[in-house]
């Protein structure tokens, strides 16, 4: 046990009237202490402020209790409750989270990575920048790795996603029995298992209905704002636009309305609008957006549990076989979406 930043666990010994080995045995939650003198030794510890330090403990013992996190848009709402779910079980199961935001930059998700590593924490959460930067992560000798949302190609790894081609098909086949056939679907850049299944969820609900893919109803975006904007804008120059358009990130899904908003195309009424995430602006626009809900806090939770798992392998050096855990999805009818129009 290391001493913290002002005072010693000797300091909180003097001051409880025990040993050191007592507040010691205090600290790291040990049932041989009496009630009596474990309060003793809290009361001192609250009253001059000891806090010791977690890191050099937790080396002596072969492990720190902290995990790290990188994620790729720490503005995104979607992965802003992703890392409450994270930190809550996090804290629940005795560890503390460090969260790094890579800005969908591979050489800074890197060095997040080798920084993380260097701190020693036990575990990694991981949704990637893009798929290919995700395999390199593999070859390298970091901590256990959960990958969430997104994950390497042709790899068998730990993740925690979304159930994408079904909530895509699901949400694309509701659009088709509201009457659309001409529907355009607003994707980021084919980088991200994420949007490759969500556009094979999009493409398997249309060739089962026989509408054809139309490549000008294909729009590639960045997955910001700007991008859900252009892209709108040019499904609108477009001699026959769509009548429903699918975004499939929610922040696309703000540039598509603000191009809507500029142009003076009412929705439903001139096309529907559905977007894949449900941040919470969905049920304050007007009309109210008909969307996927991803259970973002589910995800993680379910990526803490899962990259426990993985730690308590590695220290017990026995194998850990692979797991990928899928969680379901909802849609939510709301007024953005409605009939094809009557032209």
């Amino acid at each position: 046990m290391e001493e913290g930043s002002a005072f010693t666990m000797a300091d909180v010994a003097r001051l409880a009237g025990v040993s050191v080995s007592t507040v010691s045995n205090v600290l790291n939650n040990k049932a041989v202490v009496s009630p009596e003198l474990t309060a003793r030794v809290q009361q001192a510890i609250k009253a001059i402020g000891f806090s010791p330090n977690r890191a050099a403990r937790g080396l002596r013992r072969g492990r720190t209790e902290i995990i790290g996190m990188v994620i790729p848009d720490v503005t995104n709402p979607f992965y802003a409750q992703v890392v409450r779910g994270v930190e809550d079980t996090a804290i629940k199961n005795g560890y503390e989270l460090m969260v790094c935001n890579s800005n969908r930059q591979p050489d800074l998700e890197r060095r997040h990575l080798d920084a993380l590593q260097a701190q020693r924490v036990d575990g990694i959460l991981l949704v990637p920048s893009n798929t290919y930067a995700a395999r390199e992560v593999l070859v390298r000798n970091y901590p256990p790795i959960v990958f969430v949302d997104c994950f390497p190609l042709d790899s068998k790894v730990n993740c925690v996603v979304t159930d994408n081609i079904g909530a895509s098909y699901e949400a694309v086949r509701y659009l088709i029995g509201l009457g659309h056939r001409k529907i355009a679907v607003i994707t980021a850049e084919l980088t991200y298992t994420t949007m490759i299944d969500r556009m094979e969820g999009y493409r398997k609900a249309m060739q089962e209905a026989g509408i054809p893919i139309r490549l000008e109803y294909t729009a590639k975006s960045a997955t910001e704002i700007e991008g859900g904007y252009r892209s709108g804008l040019n499904l609108f120059r477009l001699t026959e636009p769509p009548t429903a358009i699918f975004s499939l990130n929610n922040r696309m899904t703000l540039g598509i309305l603000q191009a809507l908003r500029e142009l003076g195309i009412p929705c439903p009424e001139r096309v529907s609008i559905m977007s894949f995430d449900d941040p919470d602006w969905a049920t304050v626009f007007s009309p109210t957006l008909t969307a996927i809900e991803q259970p973002s806090y589910q995800i993680g939770i379910s990526s803490v549990q899962l990259l426990l798992k993985s730690i308590r392998s590695a220290a017990s050096k026995t194998a850990n076989e692979t797991q990928r855990v899928e969680i379901k999805s909802k849609l939510l009818i709301r007024e953005s979406t409605g009939p094809v129009p009557k032209i």
